[in-house]
């Protein structure tokens, strides 16, 4: 399997190789990413580290839900600091939330380039996205480690709800499923990987190049491997907001509330095995 390489030129516009390559990445729903230049990947990597060491004060930040806060899951071996964009600055370090807001910069370019690509109008890209390609809508920024000594799989087959994920893996262990099988997506060094969500997929399902929502799953670490280290961004609409699908003439031909969405997807979850 061939997963496509792009780049953000410095127009701020997603670019690929070439057409075939950008064809195959909407058709997988995911492919990757060369670090732009101006991204402090390290900083961000070594705060993440941090997190490992059972004294961190990071381990005390509050759980506001079961998605936000310092998190350890039963059912997998994932633990995780995950933060919603609103909380960034109150607490992570400065040059982490610098570089939470360098990922928005990374999530709005892709997201542009599949609104230019699918033929809806400009000047409804903001409306269909909830706000999330005009620098609105929300993001969470994970710092994520599996835990070895857990033996269940380290996340579970799924689809991503928002629309794309930014994921910084130093680790072997993502895998997509392709054809009913599943197969490895390698570390490529100095470079990111973008999967396309289930949000998006819905925006662009009535336009002229929709976007696939690709199945992935993380496999279990076993207990003489290396901890796998994670960073990991979601661009999502603001989950109170609305979503609104259009054709390449501008008509609106559906719209679901961001809630309803999410709830159906969380149904669907569990037909993945």
């Amino acid at each position: 399997m061939i997963i496509p390489t792009a780049h953000i030129a410095d127009s701020q516009q997603l670019m690929f190789k070439t057409s075939k390559d950008q064809d195959l990445a909407w058709e997988l729903g995911v492919f990757y990413l060369k670090v732009p230049y101006w991204l402090d990947l390290e900083e961000a990597r070594r705060f993440g580290y941090e997190i490992l060491d059972s004294e961190s004060p990071y381990r005390d930040v509050y759980q506001y839900s079961e998605l936000e806060g310092y998190i350890s899951l039963e059912n997998n071996q994932q633990t995780k600091l995950a933060l919603r964009r609103h909380r960034w600055e109150e607490h992570y370090p400065l040059e982490v939330a610098r570089f939470g807001r360098q990922l928005d910069d990374i999530g709005r370019a892709v997201i542009r380039e599949v609104f230019r690509q699918s033929g809806i109008p400009e000047q409804l890209w903001t409306d269909a996205s909830g706000g999330y390609s005009s620098g609105h809508g929300t993001a969470f920024l994970n710092f994520v480690h599996y835990d070895t000594s857990q033996s269940d799989l380290g996340l579970r087959p799924h689809t991503d709800y928002g629309f794309l994920t930014i994921l910084d893996a130093t680790e072997p262990g993502l895998q997509i499923q392709l054809n009913g099988q599943f197969s490895d997506v390698p570390v490529l060094d100095g470079h990111l990987v973008i999967n396309f969500g289930e949000a998006l997929h819905f925006i662009t399902q009535h336009s002229n190049r929709p976007v696939a929502a690709i199945v992935h799953r993380v496999t279990s670490q076993a207990a003489d491997h290396p901890v796998r280290h994670g960073i990991v961004y979601f661009a999502n609409p603001e989950l109170e907001g609305m979503l609104k699908q259009f054709d390449v003439l501008g008509r609106e031909v559906g719209s679901s509330s961001v809630g309803a969405l999410f709830a159906f997807l969380e149904q669907k979850l569990t037909n993945y095995e």
